[in-house]
């Protein structure tokens, strides 16, 4: 189950891979690039019957990777959902305690180590040589509500 937890214990920047979101959710507003910040009406049902507001959404860049995220500030981490990763044509690789993301092609477009039971993804400096933009998720002018479940009790 997904729980939230106080800003104070928040990590600002961490990404991990949720096979359980149904969308990419940032909890970081300076994750996201300026102009592309956009208003949302989306309200995220948890698990333990609480929502959570998303009122802005955005693109942010992860690692190589471009794509679009709700901003939900109230979560400790951020999650990077493998349904979206799905949507956009990539593939999720889980194998010897590492998840890789690659397209069609095989190209890796994204790493992530097994930690205390999360995928997390390592960041890597501002500068990259290529990047991967991935299309728009579908308007969310519109209130929306949107269900986290899971099977594990974790903190976001």
């Amino acid at each position: 189950m997904v729980t939230l937890t106080s800003s104070m214990n928040s990590r600002l920047g961490v990404w991990a891979i949720d096979s359980g979101a149904s969308h990419n959710y940032c909890n970081d507003f300076t994750g996201f690039e300026k102009d592309s910040i956009t208003e949302a009406n989306v309200t995220i049902k948890l698990r333990d019957k609480k929502e959570v507001p998303a009122r802005k959404k955005g693109t942010v860049q992860l690692n190589e990777l471009s794509m679009e995220a709700l901003l939900v500030p109230e979560f400790r981490i951020s999650l990077l959902s493998i349904s979206q990763l799905d949507s956009y044509g990539l593939t999720a690789i889980f194998k010897d305690r590492t998840c890789s993301v690659i397209d069609h092609h095989g190209n890796n477009h994204l790493s992530a180590t097994l930690n205390q039971g999360l995928y997390i993804v390592p960041r890597l400096g501002s500068a990259h040589a290529s990047s991967t933009i991935l299309p728009q998720l579908g308007s969310a002018s519109k209130s929306s509500t949107t269900n986290i479940w899971k099977s594990d009790s974790i903190d976001v």
